[in-house]
């Protein structure tokens, strides 16, 4: 199954994913939270909606055996969130203007570019998970 014969069934997850998280099976989470990673990267995933699942987010990335991004995320937070993730890009963005603004931005660049080197290998991952679950049907 193709990302785009698959398109019927993202958007039934993600009508269940912003209406009622909890509904959610296991499958379909991985799904719904990784999904944006593949096409918006990890600044994305604190920008939006994404980093409001970020302990999620990283369990489903160890769930596709990507420990590798996952540990990314664990380490920005360490980093420019050691007091846990707030709820809201606004509210994200409010901490992340404590830092400076240059080291900031190149942290982003380069946490970035080393995730979209792995970026084709997680969406394949996520697409044969797709595939192999049934949830794309």
């Amino acid at each position: 199954m193709t990302r785009d014969e698959a398109q019927d069934a993202w958007e039934r997850i993600v009508e269940i994913g912003f209406s009622n998280y909890e509904k959610l099976t296991r499958e379909q989470r991985v799904w719904f939270n990784v999904e944006p990673l593949t096409t918006g990267g990890l600044w994305d995933h604190y920008m939006n909606y994404g980093a409001d699942k970020n302990a999620d987010t990283i369990a489903d990335l160890e769930y596709l055996n990507f420990n590798s991004v996952a540990n990314q995320l664990r380490e920005f937070n360490k980093t420019f969130l050691p007091n846990g993730i707030p709820e809201g890009p606004d509210a994200r963005q409010e901490e992340f203007d404590k830092y400076d603004e240059d080291e900031f931005e190149d942290y982003i660049e380069e946490m970035d570019n080393k995730f979209w080197e792995v970026s084709d290998k997680l969406e394949n991952a996520l697409m044969e998970h797709i595939n192999n679950s049934g949830i794309g049907k």
